[in-house]
């Protein structure tokens, strides 16, 4: 069981930094900077990892992203990166929350058969639902920080872009 625990965190591990890297690639080739403009400096690594662990802002790593526990500010109070651009882009903290939901899950599941393995099965359930509403709740903030960063290193988190309304042209109606 041990065995197969060490396996399924590597396996994660190793999606967490397959995604990562796709996005560095991604972001370098969708890049295009206007002549004479100079490039923002590459953050490392580990410099954008602790940005996330302090709820900080990738781009800057001053700004805080969260407001309150569960509040995020729109965009960076520092250097004015806009956090999510998208409305869809919740899906990608959520897929982060339902894989520490359920690697929480399978270990608390190992160490209750290990440690109580008379306990029935209706107890075992309650049990391990808390402990996976409790890990939902206290890694809620740092998955959507893990996700700014990966939209920074993506190339998708900057300014919001200008919307039509506020230009005052509107697309033609379908139909007109």
């Amino acid at each position: 069981m041990a065995a197969a625990l060490v396996v399924l965190a590597m396996l994660a591990g190793l999606g967490v930094l397959l995604a990562i890297a796709m996005a560095r690639d991604d972001g370098e080739g969708a890049r295009t900077e206007a002549a004479g403009a100079q490039a923002a400096p590459r953050v490392a690594g580990a410099a954008l990892l602790r940005r996330a662990a302090g709820r900080r802002c990738p781009r800057c790593g001053r700004g805080r992203v969260f407001r309150s526990y569960v509040k995020m500010n729109p965009q960076c109070t520092e250097c004015g990166a806009v956090f999510w651009v998208d409305e869809g882009e919740w899906l990608g903290p959520f897929v982060l929350d339902y894989a520490s939901a359920t690697g929480v899950a399978i270990i608390a599941w190992a160490a209750i058969e290990l440690l109580a393995p008379q306990i029935g099965l209706i107890p075992e359930v309650m049990l391990l639902c808390a402990v996976v509403i409790a890990s939902l709740l206290l890694s809620f903030p740092w998955t959507r920080s893990l996700w700014t960063v990966f939209l920074y290193v993506a190339g998708a988190m900057g300014e919001r872009p200008a919307r039509a309304e506020a230009t005052g042209t509107h697309p033609p109606r379908a139909g007109a």
